[in-house]
């Protein structure tokens, strides 16, 4: 597990990266706009968490580094903030099982997605 440092700022939001394998970056991106809820106007936010890493692989005998992307996307008002939550812990806990099932590595999932 590495600490990732601040690698860069700006108006959109934050970059991190290992000093040890700067290929290995985060970054928070975020944007709002208003939307209008049953006539009420309110601030939509949406927040992308982008994960990037080159990873080592062999491919037919041939070592190769393949871009790896990991993309988190939310999208709600401030007042959906606690079921953004649920979703996104009851998303967590069923990654583990998802990715034994190969759905990253295009399988369909055989675990029923559970919503807290």
């Amino acid at each position: 597990m590495a600490a990732l440092k601040l690698l860069r700022q700006d108006a959109t939001g934050v970059s991190y990266a290992d000093l040890a394998d700067p290929n290995m970056t985060v970054r928070f991106r975020n944007a709002a706009a208003t939307k209008s809820l049953n006539g009420v106007p309110v601030q939509n936010f949406t927040t992308e968490v982008i994960y990037n890493d080159d990873n080592a692989v062999v491919v037919a005998g041939v070592n190769a580094q393949d871009a790896v992307s990991v993309r988190l996307r939310v999208s709600a008002t401030k007042e959906s903030a606690v079921r953004v939550k649920n979703i996104l812990l009851s998303m967590a806990a069923q990654v583990d099982d998802w990715a034994d099932e190969g759905v990253f590595v295009g399988f369909q999932p055989t675990s029923v997605p559970v919503i807290l």
